[in-house]
């Protein structure tokens, strides 16, 4: 993962499930993707102007969590939200 890289999210947010506790999103081509909250954040973050360093940096703040934990899932969120077409590099 390359930390000096800045993701520009894609596509929009369209929905709320609160029962679920999730966010729906859906990419530019019309797939829906629900997520979780803190994925819903990162995805906001990634404007291209923060660099994955400063996302990783602001969620080990919010979390309290160990950096090297923090990046682990930090890569696979960006990894699944690439696959899912909702953020570019």
């Amino acid at each position: 993962m390359e930390l000096m890289s800045s993701p520009t999210n894609m596509g929009k947010r369209i929905g709320i499930e609160l029962s679920k506790r999730s966010i729906i999103l859906k990419n530019d081509e019309g797939l829906e993707k629900e997520v979780a909250p803190l994925v819903y954040i990162i995805w906001r973050k990634c404007n291209g102007n923060n660099t994955i360093e400063d996302i990783l940096d602001y969620v080990v703040n919010r979390t309290k969590k160990p950096r090297d934990f923090v990046q682990g899932v930090l890569e696979d969120i960006l990894k699944d939200l690439k696959s899912a077409q909702l953020i570019s590099y």
